[in-house]
């Protein structure tokens, strides 16, 4: 295996990492490093597209190079970023490509282009068609996609940053079926359904240290009649499905406690005020402490709430893929999920709990109660499965198959 030089191009999470502090960082951190130690060379520069100002600093093996977030100064300026990132017509969005495309000839020359998401890929394929100097292969990381929801049904949305990614990209990474399935959605006008299937390829997730290190050690015996949404309070996650479905249980009469452990993470007054309503209702039925309200935890905490669950609720619209529902399976609960969400053949293969439709709040409901019937045997199942996901999800596991597409595509 011969050392690549790598240019990682990510988004704005190294800097967050840092200035909250966390030691570890995310999962993205901690796949760059497993590549590095794998003997590669990684630069990763991010806070793309806005690329002046850039600094300088080192995790671990790696080179990072970080550029201070964009601060839209008022609404039309808002407007204006935002339709320039989308259509690369604007200005300023030429020089962020000229500023990206000086890095690369002052950093490199690198041998793979490793760019996740959109922006980032975009302004590869710009600096490609715009900016007159060759490009290193790319190996394109996709995990999330450009969408709204019409009747609590995904519609996509074209995304001129994708399309020209997938035009550019030699190969790309979905982090699930149901990602690779919704790609032609975004790039047929460029590729066939063939094309674009040849190249992708499918690798799921890695998560974080510290639900692998939990997951390492027996925890605690979960709590009998426990429910925990565990998740963002919003459209897609299906939080407000969940309320619906609470008051359609039977557990809901037989004193079952129902958590939610999320706060709202989108400016959606509407959505707000439907959740407020269902909630307010929901609270008419149930006795006092069962239903609790965690707001948003940090990950010591989720660890231990997944571990006094009974079992853990994902019932998301659409979700790319879920890593919360993994680490929920590697701390040993059973889930409830649909199948809107990527992880869900996990699921019904190794009979760790159940899958329902997505938006249908009396399937989920029926779902709870067949989950906490004495005679389920779902969360021995899901003990079983937690051994095995343990070393599949890690970040050197994950590495391992990042490393072996980007030696192919390096070496044509």
């Amino acid at each position: 295996m011969r050392r690549l030089k790598i240019a990682l191009l990510s988004r704005w999470y190294w800097e967050e990492n840092r200035r909250t502090g966390t030691v570890e960082g995310g999962p993205t951190q901690q796949l760059a490093e497993a590549v590095a130690a794998l003997g590669h060379e990684v630069i990763v520069l991010s806070q793309s597209p806005q690329v002046a100002e850039l600094e300088r600093f080192q995790i671990g093996t790696l080179e990072v190079w970080l550029s201070p977030r964009e601060k839209r100064r008022d609404f039309l300026t808002g407007l204006r970023d935002k339709w320039a990132k989308h259509t690369y017509r604007h200005r300023k969005v030429y020089s962020d490509a000229q500023d990206l495309g000086e890095f690369l000839r002052q950093r490199g020359p690198f041998d793979v282009l490793w760019a996740h998401c959109e922006e980032p890929d975009g302004l590869i394929a710009a600096i490609a068609e715009r900016s007159g100097i060759a490009v290193p292969p790319i190996l394109t990381e996709i995990y999330a996609l450009r969408y709204r929801f019409d009747q609590g049904v995904p519609v996509f949305t074209e995304h001129p940053a994708l399309r020209l990614a997938f035009r550019h990209a030699k190969r790309i990474i979905a982090h699930s079926e149901l990602v690779a399935q919704s790609l032609p959605n975004y790039a047929i006008a460029h590729a066939t359904a063939e094309q674009l299937a040849a190249k992708t390829h499918v690798i799921h997730h890695n998560l974080q240290r510290e639900f692998l290190r939990a997951a390492e050690h027996r925890g605690p015996a979960a709590e009998p009649n426990r429910i925990l949404f565990f998740g963002a309070l919003n459209e897609k996650k299906g939080a407000d499905v969940f309320l619906k479905a609470i008051a359609k249980t039977q557990a809901a009469t037989t004193g079952t406690t129902f958590v939610i452990a999320g706060d709202f993470t989108e400016k959606n007054s509407a959505f707000v005020q439907l959740w407020n309503t269902e909630l307010t209702a929901l609270k008419t039925q149930l006795a006092p402490g069962q239903l609790e309200l965690l707001g948003k935890i940090p990950p010591a905490e989720a660890i231990r709430q997944i571990q006094r669950a009974t079992a853990v609720v994902f019932p998301s619209r659409f979700d790319e893929f879920s890593r919360a529902l993994v680490e929920a399976l590697i701390l040993t609960r059973p889930v409830i999920t649909t199948k809107g969400v990527g992880a869900w053949p996990l699921v019904t293969e190794h009979v760790c709990g159940l899958v329902v439709e997505p938006n249908n709040p009396a399937a989920l409901a029926d779902a709870i109660d067949t989950i906490l019937h004495p005679t389920a045997h779902y969360a021995d199942n899901a003990h079983h499965l937690a051994h095995r996901l343990l070393h599949e999800v890690s970040p050197e596991a994950i590495a391992l198959q990042i490393a072996t597409h980007l030696e192919e595509i390096a070496t044509g």
